[in-house]
């Protein structure tokens, strides 16, 4: 028998032998009554009819089994509510665990077609705070620390720094590692909190090499790279477009409120001199003679002034009131 079934069998035993034990006295007490009753046993002296010292002795001795009985009925029914309420507290917390436990894993994966990184995923159920990743590559440790990483996420690093510079290409990694003579294996350490506080600590290792064979595969070479490529594009083509797109959109509110700010400007110098033609405003705004008498047929429609587009010429109209703004029409 394996030990822990054997261990779950005296676990049960133990917390039955109350219940056990009454079970086993009873069934002995009317075993011994019976043997009693046949006379096979004489422990007991009596006499038919039972005398009233015989019957109070025997009614006394069977209520205090009966009420012995009822007591061990009454903890082994306790015993069990404690159990089972223990149990459904234990499974309760293996299950909020299991439900909010992070679980980091490391790879060196593909930043794009010729670029690596070290991502670390969390693929557990839960969030993991304060992540140190640690990792060892050409005799020297790189340490990486996020604050916090959710469930499902990535986080990328590089995988070597040399000189305070980041060595992201394929090429250039494989170089480091041959210049100092170190394997292509990388064991790293990622060390995490739970929410609940408790330190989890992941180790693995992983192998570089495998990445340089896939970069170096006729199948990637001769289609990943132009398919990734000529999506790249599609992504800068459309991204451009946007950026052309508010520019223009910017462009012309800027245009909109240049046309604005000059039309307030001819209607105060009109306001203020009550009567300007169109060449002594070109003189006063610097403004294209064109442009001017566009403002005055705007201001004309309004109402703001009166423009008399035959004679060029702009008067105040004195049915306004004096603080009148364009704002206003």
């Amino acid at each position: 028998m394996p030990k822990d079934d054997f261990r779950t069998i005296l676990n049960e035993i133990r917390g039955n032998l109350p219940i056990l034990l009454a079970y086993g006295f009873v069934i002995l007490l009317i075993i011994w009554a019976v043997l009693e009753w046949l006379g096979i046993t004489n422990w007991i002296a009596y006499s038919l009819p039972l005398s009233s010292p015989n019957f109070a002795q025997i009614a006394s001795g069977i209520g205090s089994v009966i009420l012995s009985f009822g007591l061990l009925l009454l903890y082994d029914r306790q015993t069990q509510i404690q159990r089972r309420q223990t149990n459904i507290q234990e499974n309760q917390e293996s299950l909020m665990e299991q439900q909010f436990t992070p679980y980091i894993t490391g790879e060196v994966a593909p930043f794009n077609i010729a670029s690596a990184q070290f991502q670390i995923r969390n693929t557990g159920n839960g969030p993991a705070y304060d992540v140190e990743a640690k990792w060892d590559i050409g005799n020297e440790t790189r340490i990486w620390r996020i604050p916090s990483l959710p469930p499902g996420e990535d986080y990328g690093f590089p995988v070597v720094v040399d000189g305070g510079n980041w060595l992201l290409g394929i090429g250039e990694i494989q170089e480091y590692l041959e210049e100092h003579d170190a394997s292509s294996v990388i064991d790293y350490t990622i060390t995490c909190e739970t929410r609940f506080g408790e330190k989890q600590t992941f180790e693995k290792s992983v192998d570089f090499s495998s990445l340089i064979a896939r970069s170096e595969s006729d199948e990637i070479w001769s289609n990943s790279p132009l398919e990734e490529i000529s999506n790249d594009m599609s992504k800068i083509q459309r991204d451009v477009r946007k950026m052309r797109r508010y520019e223009r959109n910017s462009d012309r509110a800027s245009d909109w409120q240049h046309r604005i700010q000059q039309t307030e400007t001819i209607r105060k110098l009109v306001c203020e001199h009550e009567e300007l033609t169109v060449n002594q405003l070109a003189e006063l705004t610097n403004i294209r003679e064109r442009d001017i008498d566009n403002h005055l047929q705007s201001l004309d429609a309004s109402g703001a002034l009166c423009y008399d587009g035959d004679n060029s010429i702009a008067t105040i109209d004195r049915g306004l009131q004096p603080d009148t703004t364009l704002s206003e029409f």
